[in-house]
């Protein structure tokens, strides 16, 4: 039987009933459903004029297929015809490049219209269905459409009565490997939220779960705008954390993949990477094209980490096979986070653009000042008189020994360190009123520089730094080095340090 009857059985078929192709469940399905026809003049139709009744009587039925979501024709849809009196009399065809099909020497009668396509199955929808009734010769037009991403979001995340506030994130999960899916996927959103309340601005991490259907489709509800990690998991398999923007006109469409890996502990450390037999290959090029030789990139959550050659090219092998956020990061670049979809294959290729990185500075006055002293950190030494934030000067980087950025700060008030997604930790600030961990601002020499996951290592090298000022309260932050992120300030002097005094 056809797979548009099927549709049809499914979407009439009672609680608990199984599923029996019949006439009966055509008529249900008509009777719910639009009419379509474009009819001749009166002297064609059937009992007026001279035709006589034992002529059979043909109509072409044809019409166009449209994606409103894309807002393009939908190509290559498997478009069927039904008899709504003998369900198993179907008649199919394919839509072309504009979407058009048709249908010729179509007797008369009532029928039932669908289309069968994978974007049906992305978008979790049945199919379209309409009923056309032919009575007479000639042409009859139909025109078949999916929603609009207005009307999905309107469905999903709205009431009926307010206007929708929400965006709407729809998706596929599906396997690396190409298989089936054994078994519904769980999908989370995350992401966060600035609430003011009584005792100040407080940041909220808010989440949301779906559960796939049985062919893996999804969907969930979040703020348009908002920047939010994405996971999915079925069984032992997952996807890693993907980062994800809601776009601002709050419909988001993409697929979630899903792999299996291994965690391997990091050697002297209580962290662990995921590893498998994914390969990833690409090249990194600024927006003139050009290559970026030493840019480096990392699986966030994998562990392995490459340098671009000469030509840009980069190779990251045993990966975990699933949708990541590729990282890449260079000197003078912004830091790049995209998502990634790494299959089950022997190489999949990735193509990297990174931006020149431009200083973000207020306009500010320098004044000359001939006293600055031998070591420079005069500014430094007045703000810490004035206590403040908190200071590490020279002599507690020597006694700390740090080995990495991350180090300086274990045990400083005010600072959690937590493992990145990669062999290297975040540096991140402890929130107020327990309102968990953020991202503080980062000054190098006196110049914002962004760092986007609170991973340090990748800009700045420890043995360079020669003194630091954190700022963990909002009231305490010197106007200099405000950011107004919800968060603190971390203010990094680096150059070479004083020679150690020679104990006699």
């Amino acid at each position: 039987m056809g797979q548009l009857t099927q549709r049809i059985q499914r979407r009439h078929q009672p609680a608990g009933g199984r599923c029996t192709i019949s006439a009966v469940s055509i008529a249900l399905a008509l009777a719910a459903l639009p009419l379509t026809a474009s009819l001749l003049p009166a002297q064609a139709r059937p009992g007026v004029g001279s035709t006589p009744a034992a002529t059979t009587v043909l109509a072409r039925v044809s019409g166009a297929a449209y994606d409103s979501v894309a807002r393009r024709p939908l190509t290559g849809a498997i478009v069927q015809l039904v008899d709504a009196n003998d369900p198993s009399r179907i008649r199919s065809a394919q839509s072309d490049d504009r979407g058009a099909f048709a249908f010729d020497s179509v007797r008369l009668g009532i029928y039932v219209l669908g289309i069968l396509h994978p974007r049906l199955d992305t978008l979790g929808l049945d199919s379209p269905l309409l009923r056309v009734e032919v009575q007479a010769a000639g042409a009859v037009e139909a025109l078949l459409a999916l929603p609009s991403a207005g009307s999905l979001r309107a469905a999903r995340c709205g009431d009926g009565r307010t206007p929708v506030a929400d965006g709407l994130f729809m998706g596929s999960v599906r396997k690396a490997n190409a298989e089936a899916l054994d078994r519904p996927a769980r999908v989370r959103v995350q992401w966060t939220e600035l609430r003011v309340a009584g005792s100040g601005v407080r940041r909220e991490v808010l989440s949301r779960f779906a559960t796939t259907t049985e062919a893996g489709a999804f969907a969930l509800c979040a703020p348009a705008g908002v920047v939010m990690t994405a996971r999915t998991f079925a069984g032992t398999d997952s996807s890693g954390f993907v980062e994800l923007v809601m776009p601002r006109d709050g419909f988001l469409l993409r697929d979630l993949y899903i792999g299996s890996a291994s965690k391997v502990p990091v050697t002297g450390s209580t962290a662990v990477v995921l590893r498998g037999n994914g390969r990833v290959r690409g090249v990194v090029r600024d927006t003139a094209g050009r290559p970026i030789p030493g840019a480096r990139l990392a699986l966030r959550g994998g562990g392995v980490e490459s340098v671009a050659n000469a030509n840009g090219q980069f190779l990251l092998a045993d990966v975990p096979t699933g949708t990541y956020t590729l990282e890449a990061r260079a000197l003078g670049f912004e830091p790049v986070q995209r998502a990634l979809d790494v299959l089950d294959r022997p190489v999949d290729a990735a193509a990297v653009v990174m931006t020149a990185a431009v200083p973000r500075v207020d306009t500010m006055r320098v004044r000359a000042n001939g006293n600055r002293g031998a070591n420079g950190l005069d500014e430094f030494e007045r703000r810490r008189k004035n206590a403040f934030g908190h200071f590490i000067d020279e002599t507690q980087l020597a006694a700390r020994a740090p080995r990495t950025v991350a180090d300086i700060f274990r045990s400083t008030p005010g600072m959690t360190i937590m493992p990145g997604q990669s062999t290297n930790d975040r540096v991140l600030m402890r929130g107020a009123g327990g309102s968990g961990s953020c991202v503080p601002a980062v000054f190098l020499n006196g110049l914002s520089i962004t760092t986007g996951d609170g991973v340090l290592d990748g800009v700045i090298e420890a043995g360079d730094v020669r003194a630091v000022e954190i700022y963990a309260r909002s009231a305490s932050i010197p106007v200099q080095f405000e950011a107004r992120n919800g968060c603190g300030s971390i203010v990094i002097w680096t150059g070479p340090r004083s020679a150690p005094a020679v104990r006699r």
